[in-house]
């Protein structure tokens, strides 16, 4: 009886050490680990140096530019909440527009009204079809990097002081 409780304590610590092991790989794929809190990544998925074949009404004309980013927000997730909490206290945000992937277009309405989002350009893009189809882009939040309407990085975020941070020195070189 005391030999097949050790095995089985046995298994069980090598199914422990195994899952620890599976969540570190995860975590290193995700780019941010919980205690960093926040970070940015390249999303190499996108389809880098494409110019959309029709821009939605919302965003019509907003592409065209040295530099403009379009933030992909989800009504469907906590961190796209945070992101919109704080690009509504941020004034500087005349290159930045805003595509919300949703389920359901009265949703993704809300969630624009409820976040202050309607000062700026922006796309309800229902069942996130625009963004995907696209772009390749199928996480959220991420911003999308155009000049001159073409896209020329894509980039997954958390934390919008960071990402403006990032993608300010670039705008200040064009």
């Amino acid at each position: 009886m005391t030999y097949v409780f050790g095995i089985a304590l046995l298994v069980l610590a090598g199914g422990v050490v195994v899952l620890f092991a599976m969540l570190g790989q995860l975590a290193d794929r995700a780019g941010v680990t919980p205690a960093q809190g926040s970070g940015i990544r390249l999303l190499e998925e996108a389809h880098v140096g494409r110019v959309p074949s029709a821009w939605p009404a919302g965003l019509a004309g907003f592409g065209d530019g040295p530099l403009r980013i379009v933030l992909v927000l989800s009504t469907a997730c906590s961190s796209c909440r945070t992101v919109a909490g704080q690009l509504a206290d941020h004034a500087d945000v005349a290159d930045i527009a805003v595509a919300v992937s949703t389920a359901d277009a009265a949703a993704g309405a809300e969630f624009v009204a409820t976040n202050g989002l309607a000062r700026l350009p922006h796309h309800v893009d229902e069942g996130g079809d625009w963004v995907a189809g696209e772009f390749g882009i199928a996480v959220s939040p991420a911003a999308l990097v155009f000049r001159d309407g073409m896209l020329i990085s894509a980039l997954a975020f958390t934390d919008f002081t960071m990402l403006r941070s990032t993608v300010s020195p670039t705008r200040q070189r064009v």
